[in-house]
């Protein structure tokens, strides 16, 4: 299981770079979502390069500009509250998502976004119920199922993260995150088969 936890340890930006520039095509380079702040603590905190730390700045001031314009618009909210988290700005992330919530109740992009700002911020358990929640009422959200696997796995629960992005995965196979979510199958199945434990 050595290999799978590679994946989130990762330094990763939102354009699919490792830390420090260089590209990287292996799966540990797609495997959180884009932006996703660092889980490990053992990680620099600087792990972006000044261009895009620049990027993403500009880009959260013209969404904080645009929520200004528009206060009600929830694809602006949610836009908002994505840009924070790729910020690491977590608490703003959280008062964007909760903002889109009450404009939008049933919004559950905000219920997943804010799920995963709990979970950025070591809410892992109240993470966990609101994803479950989302996913009782949408069974079929594969956005929710991808997250949950994500915190089941640093929760250290593989097993039933991998079932999770499986189901991600059946859901649509040729969208990003299915495609994200068939490699992280695809990874931990390979490392089960290498692993000295394997009945192979």
């Amino acid at each position: 299981m050595a290999v799978a936890a590679v994946i989130v340890v990762a330094g990763v930006t939102s354009d699919g770079e490792a830390a420090g520039g260089e590209a990287r095509n292996d799966v540990s380079a797609t495997a959180l979502p884009s932006g996703h702040p660092s889980i490990s603590a053992d990680e620099p905190e600087d792990v972006g390069d000044g261009a895009q730390v620049a990027e993403t700045e500009s880009t959260v001031e013209r969404l904080e500009a645009r929520r200004d314009e528009q206060p009600g618009d929830v694809r602006v909210l949610l836009d908002l509250g994505e840009a924070y988290f790729m910020a690491e700005r977590l608490d703003e992330a959280e008062q964007a998502y909760s903002q889109a919530l009450e404009t939008e109740p049933g919004s559950t992009a905000a219920r997943v976004g804010l799920a995963m700002v709990w979970h950025a911020q070591g809410k892992s358990g109240r993470a966990e119920e609101a994803l479950r929640a989302v996913l009782e009422e949408h069974p079929d959200d594969q956005d929710a199922h991808y997250s949950l696997a994500i915190v089941l796995f640093s929760n250290g629960e593989i097993d039933a993260a991998k079932e999770e992005w499986q189901t991600a995965a059946a859901i649509d196979p040729k969208t990003v995150t299915g495609r994200r979510s068939q490699s992280f199958v695809d990874l931990l199945d390979d490392g089960e088969s290498s692993s000295p434990h394997s009945s192979d």
